[in-house]
């Protein structure tokens, strides 16, 4: 039987089978998937645990039922291309089901939802290797929207197949721009295709159990997961320091495996070229290029997890740019991950202004961490962010430095012990950061080093991606004005989790296990009462940042739990920097409006986000490639020129230079700092306290 004939077969009893799933009663829906006693109990003991002990202290009930079930549909077709508004109207019937599924454990409507999505997708599919074998060239006029975020779900059958004709063409077109033949190309893309069907296909109820049970755990919070039995295993050496591999946190995105963020001291955080939202779309296997687009983002893991010393090659689609973003390719070697790598580094950079020559020591901190096992040991010097910062400033000190940078751009947090030890370092005594759990009750944590080692000027640098523990640290040196808080509004997180293995907590022994889940246990809040959560902290000084922040940052992510506040503590702020606060700020504005640096950054800047509110794409060839090509070049003279001018070589990394520039504003903050300083220290003021109940 030739291979079209069979496309039409298959095709033809989808659409039956589909019209059965849409219209009939639910006697006839297909039962592809079985209820298992053990999955059963599974379900209703994480629904046990969580309405207990989360946050939120959330009930399930027919309120959340809704909300569940728009969580799994979303889940499961987030772009609304698979089902159709007859299929969303058709799952109503279970908007009051979910709960006693959770309850009872009784997963037929979980099943039957996903056996319709199973269906979906062959259909989906199979219109598209048909329209993969239909095309011969690219002369349309026709325009792709290939950002869906206006997508709703359509009725007419016709229209879906439109919208997939076009997406199928767009994906054709992108490898035929990448550098592949026609030919090559269509098999790349049925390859892809085919590869998805299968996967889908291959979905045992544990799997669909698995999609279900995070849609749950996500309608809570962001934060807040379920991890199977493997996962939990990946999980566990991921978080190990002797995970080897390329060291970078991946999660799906749509078809993409895209790059949560990099792992300080791993091979792709030391290359520096990767960035934090970028896509892997391929993976050589030897010479050979896998196409990974539509992969689980658990068989990419293992396909890039290799020995130390090991070469991996990845096929990277940069997260900066538009629908005619150029992929490239990158060669790494696996290494160690090890605690060393990710610890806290420094440099000193000397100003001369004046005729008079100020040195200011730099601290970079990638994470909040701690040597587990050398503390366990008794280990009186295991490495940890506070015992490291300890040593780099008591250097500094025998140096002589004028003033203390400490850079936390892109730290997305760690230990909480460790956030309250570095706050330790720089202020006297008091109250660090208020955590409060689900019954409200309150946990004040105190400074835990009495006394301070130095009490020179200080700033915190952050930005969009400086999350959870580096907001602890940056918003107690900004509430006590002991430093000022210089860059990007941070990320928002001001949660804290906790893990449950479930097995723990499961009367019944299983062979395979139950796996664990993270739950969202408490939120913390500053020493003024205010939460971070959601609001993140607000930089005393603002620089240019070409982090997106309607992209990065936890008000952009479904179902978060809401900012609020407390009763602030009673805690000493610095008098002198907050009277001298606004004369820095003023100083700081008035050279940033005179920068030309700055000015060329924000016209970037203005120029990117512009061209990310470009939602459609044009489906001819020739035009395609005019539009990119004339787009890399514009901007690759435009940044030539613009460096010259500014009296940097025209080969200047512009990545290098971005850096630079942010840190120079740094710099002339710190010297505004140590100025002010000066001149103050004179007068003797003491501190007043702030009493906030």
């Amino acid at each position: 039987m030739s291979r079209i004939f069979k496309k039409l077969i298959l095709a033809a009893a989808l659409c039956i089978s589909l019209n059965i799933s849409a219209i009939n009663d639910e006697q006839n829906i297909p039962q592809i998937l079985q209820l298992n006693p053990e999955d059963a109990y599974l379900t209703r003991l994480v629904a046990a645990i969580s309405e207990r002990a989360h946050y939120s202290q959330l009930t399930i009930n027919n309120e959340s039922s809704i909300r569940i079930l728009n969580e799994y549909i979303d889940t499961l077709d987030r772009n609304k291309m698979y089902f159709s508004q007859s299929d969303i109207i058709y799952f109503q019937r279970y908007k009051y089901q979910l709960d006693d599924s959770l309850r009872d454990g009784e997963l037929r409507p979980i099943f039957d939802i996903f056996s319709t999505y199973r269906l979906r997708v062959q259909q989906r599919l199979d219109h598209s290797l048909q329209v993969i074998d239909s095309i011969d060239g690219f002369d349309s006029d026709e325009e792709y929207q290939f950002k869906n975020t206006k997508n709703k779900w359509k009725y007419d059958e016709s229209a879906i197949n439109s919208e997939w004709t076009k997406k199928t063409t767009n994906d054709l077109l992108s490898l035929v721009i990448a550098g592949q033949e026609l030919k090559i190309a269509k098999e790349t893309l049925n390859k892809r295709y085919l590869r998805f069907i299968k996967r889908i296909n291959e979905y045992d109820e544990q799997d669909v159990l698995n999609i279900f049970l995070n849609a749950y755990m996500n309608h809570l919070d962001p934060h807040s997961s379920y991890l199977n039995p493997s996962e939990a295993e990946e999980y566990e050496i991921q978080t190990s320091l002797s995970y080897q591999g390329i060291g970078a946190r991946l999660q799906t995105n749509d078809d993409f495996i895209q790059i949560v963020d990099l792992i300080p001291g791993g091979p792709a955080f030391r290359d520096g070229t990767i960035k934090p939202l970028d896509n892997i779309i391929g993976v050589y296997d030897d010479e050979t290029m896998i196409d990974v687009i539509g992969w689980d983002v658990n068989e990419v893991v293992k396909l890039i997890r290799g020995p130390k010393g090991s070469v991996i090659t990845l096929k990277i689609l940069p997260s900066d740019q538009d629908g005619d973003a150029i992929p490239y390719e990158i060669t790494l070697t696996r290494d160690e991950i090890s605690l060393e790598e990710q610890a806290a580094s420094s440099f000193i950079k000397t100003i001369i202004d004046d005729d008079q020559e100020y040195q200011i020591g730099v601290i970079k901190i990638p994470g909040f961490y701690q040597d587990y096992a050398a503390r366990r040991r008794g280990d009186k010097d295991f490495k940890s962010t506070t015992s490291d910062v300890e040593k780099i400033v008591t250097e500094f000190k025998e140096i002589g430095i004028n003033g203390i940078v400490i850079d936390l751009r892109g730290n997305s947090g760690g230990l909480l012990d460790e956030a309250t030890g570095l706050t330790g370092l720089f202020i006297d005594e008091g109250p660090v950061v208020q955590l409060k759990d689900m019954e409200d009750n309150i946990e004040v944590i105190d400074d835990p080093i009495p006394g301070t080692i130095y009490d020179g000027p200080i700033s915190v640098v952050i930005d969009r991606f400086s999350a959870s523990a580096s907001e602890i640290f940056a918003a107690a040196i900004q509430d006590y004005s002991r430093g000022l808080v210089i860059g990007q509004k941070s990320f928002g997180k001001g949660s804290v989790q906790n893990l449950y293995p479930l097995d723990r907590y499961s009367r019944y022994k299983s062979e395979k296990g139950f796996g664990q889940m993270t739950l969202t246990i408490a939120k913390y809040y500053r020493v003024n009462g205010s939460g971070t959560q959601n609001k993140g902290v607000i930089p005393d000084i603002t620089l240019p940042s070409f982090i997106d922040e309607t992209i990065v940052g936890e008000e952009n992510k479904n179902n978060t739990l809401p900012w609020d506040q407390i009763i602030g503590l009673d805690y000493s702020k610095d008098p002198k920097l907050e009277v001298t606060k606004s004369i820095i700020t003023r100083n700081h504005q008035i050279r940033e409006k005179d920068d030309p640096a700055i000015q060329y950054m924000n016209d970037e800047i203005e120029y990117f986000e512009k061209e990310s509110e470009i939602d459609l794409i044009t489906l001819n060839y020739e035009k395609r490639l005019e539009r990119r090509d004339s787009k890399k070049d514009e901007v690759e003279s435009r940044r030539t020129r613009k460096l010259l001018e500014l009296g940097y070589d025209g080969d200047y990394d512009f990545d290098d230079f971005r850096d630079e520039t942010i840190l120079n504003q740094v710099y002339s903050v710190m010297l505004d700092m140590i100025m002010q300083k000066h001149q103050s220290a004179s007068s003797s003021v003491p501190n007043d306290p702030i009493d906030n109940s």
